[in-house]
């Protein structure tokens, strides 16, 4: 046996191929994971138990997901999905990444609330860590950390479409009732005119009202 602990290059060869097979389906996951977000942020986590990130999952809108995974993977992932290529920036440190679906602002409020939570720990216990971020991407930008906490306020994509709809449907109905009246007062011009017919002497400027003048 080596000081590797295998006790032959084939067991060496079988280790490597088997670790570049996760790797390439930890890519394989993470370009997935992508391609359904609308936000990509890293968590820097180091410190803290696996108890604490899996109680953070649980309190994760149905559309985000947080996967711990190596800086090189995820930024391998950002060259070949569309949009994610300034990922990058965010690829130091040790990351927990968020995957956000459409449902921004909440899973961005899920992250200050369990933000909250770790310095109201950290007043009781100095050695008790609170997360950082280390930036993220959205709509193929860059966003630091203080921008994501931003986000928090972002209606969501369902909310966009009702607000667009409702604007939409408003415009018709305002165009019905101009519409309405002018009818209305072509047909009581119509009428003024038939009446006419009865007065030859009648001018159309004499059937129609005249404009007030101006004081």
């Amino acid at each position: 046996m080596n000081k590797f602990g295998f006790t032959s290059r084939s067991d060496s060869w079988i280790a490597n191929a088997l670790s570049r097979q996760r790797k390439e389906e930890t890519v394989s996951e993470i370009k997935e994971n992508m391609e359904k977000s609308s936000l990509v942020f890293g968590m820097r986590y180091k410190g803290m138990s696996v108890k604490e990130l899996d109680t953070l999952r649980n309190k994760l809108p149905e559309d985000a997901k947080i996967k711990v995974a190596m800086n090189t993977l995820v930024k391998r992932a950002g060259t070949e999905v569309e949009g994610f290529d300034a990922i990058d920036a965010a690829c130091k440190g040790d990351n927990a990444w968020w995957f956000v679906g459409e449902n921004v602002a909440s899973s961005v409020k899920a992250y200050l609330a369990f933000e909250e939570e770790c310095k109201k720990a950290a007043k009781a216990d100095p050695d008790a860590i609170v997360p950082t971020l280390g930036g993220g991407v959205m709509d193929g930008t860059f966003l630091d950390e203080n921008a994501i906490k931003n986000l928090k306020n972002l209606p969501t994509r369902s909310e966009v479409i009702a607000k667009i709809a409702g604007s939409i449907k408003a415009v018709p109905t305002k165009l019905a009732r101009g519409l309405k009246q002018v009818p209305q007062k072509m047909a009581v011009g119509v009428s003024k005119l038939a009446d006419g017919d009865d007065n030859k002497d009648l001018k159309v400027g004499d059937i129609f009202p005249k404009a007030e003048p101006e004081a």
